[in-house]
């Protein structure tokens, strides 16, 4: 039998590709190394003249080149022991210098409603740590399967404020869910800091007790990508 013709070149077009995309069949980094790709292209030097600059204080560490073994590492790391607006962390974050070039915005945010339902501004913030090599843990593994944006340096989790006068918010004692109006001024401190960081973008997510129960005690910072996978 005659050969069939041969199509013409370029048949396909940019709209299969397009489709392919839509589809999820072109292929793709894995997972881990699109989070590591999204805060590593990053110039590491100039972050940290614009982190000195922001006021901020801090230690830079040694700049990696890859993920290790199980992916993770920190492309352009620092401790950081206190940012530009002179909250104190403790312990101090270590964390990539993009996302610590973001605590401008995000304590601008916190700082305004510390004074709006505090009467103080915030001295201090209290975590539950920053960097740490590990998978995605509760009901966020139904979307993302692979490794938590702590695994890059890009998250920190956030368990008390401490204003410089008056008593600490308690992540745990004051939040209060969705769905209820906080009657107290400890919890309308932390609505109005989780709506206004999310509303406004200063972080990427920030999932708390509302979310599950693996976030009972704390609020999870992040400033990875937009998307889940």
């Amino acid at each position: 039998p005659a050969a069939s013709p041969a199509a013409p070149p370029g048949w396909a077009g940019p709209w299969v590709e397009q489709l392919a995309d839509a589809a999820g069949l072109r292929e793709r980094p894995p997972r881990a190394q699109r989070q590591w790709n999204h805060i590593a292209a990053a110039a590491g030097a100039d972050c940290r003249d614009a982190l000195k600059q922001s006021g901020a204080r801090f230690q830079a560490l040694p700049d990696v080149a890859k993920p290790n073994k199980k992916g993770c590492g920190i492309p352009h790391g620092v401790l950081l022991t206190r940012g530009p607006t002179g909250i104190v962390y403790s312990p101090p974050l270590q964390v990539d210098c993009s996302l610590a070039l973001r605590l401008a915005d995000i304590e601008r945010v916190i700082q305004e409603e510390a004074e709006t339902h505090l009467g103080s501004p915030i001295a201090r913030i209290n975590t539950l740590g920053s960097y740490a090599c590990r998978e995605v843990v509760g009901r966020m593994r139904r979307w993302s399967e692979g490794l938590s944006e702590h695994s890059f340096g890009n998250a920190f989790d956030i368990s008390r404020f401490s204003p410089k006068r008056g008593r600490a918010i308690s992540v745990l004692r004051d939040y209060v869910l969705y769905g209820s109006d906080p009657t107290t001024r400890e919890g309308r401190f932390l609505r109005g800091v989780t709506r206004r960081l999310r509303a406004e973008g200063a972080a990427a997510r920030v999932l708390g007790p509302d979310f599950d129960a693996s976030h009972r005690d704390h609020l999870h910072v992040d400033c990875g990508t937009p998307r889940w996978y």
